[in-house]
C-alpha cells in the first residue's frame, strides 16, 4: 500500500508547471517591489532634471557674460541677440536659443528661470 502511494505522490510530482497560486504569489512580490523602488526612481529622475535645467541655466549666463565683454557692456535682450544660429560668431546655437526661449528670460543681464505661467520665479528674480 505505502508502494502505491509513494508512486502516485512521484507520479503527480514529476509534473513541471507552476501553480495559479504559485504564479500569482510572484507576481505579488513583483508588484510590491515596484511600489517601493518606483517613487525613488521618480524622485531621482527630478533630482536629475533640476540639476541639468541649473546647468544650462549657468552656461546661458557664461554666455551672456561673454556676450556683454565682447559688445562693450551692452545687455542683450532677447535670445537671438546672441545669435541665429547659422554663423561662427554666434554664442549659442539653434537648439540652445530655442530651448533657452522656451524656459529663460534675460532680466538685466541676468539668466532667470520663466514660471509657467510667464512670470519671473521669486528664487531667480533676486
Amino acid at each position: 500500500m505505502m508502494t502505491f502511494v509513494l508512486n502516485q505522490w512521484r507520479k503527480r510530482r514529476k509534473k513541471k508547471a507552476f501553480t495559479l497560486l504559485e504564479m500569482l504569489l510572484v507576481l505579488f512580490i513583483i508588484a510590491a517591489l515596484l511600489l517601493l523602488v518606483l517613487p525613488n526612481l521618480i524622485a531621482q529622475q527630478d533630482h536629475v532634471n533640476a540639476k541639468t535645467d541649473k546647468a544650462f541655466q549657468t552656461m546661458l549666463q557664461n554666455q551672456v557674460v561673454l556676450y556683454q565683454s565682447d559688445n562693450n557692456g551692452k545687455i542683450p535682450e532677447h535670445w537671438t541677440d546672441l545669435g541665429d544660429g547659422k554663423g561662427n560668431d554666434d554664442y549659442l546655437s539653434k537648439e540652445q536659443i530655442e530651448k533657452a526661449t522656451k524656459k529663460y528670460k534675460i532680466v538685466n543681464g541676468e539668466v532667470v528661470l520663466i514660471e509657467g505661467n510667464g512670470a519671473v520665479s521669486e528664487e531667480n528674480a533676486a
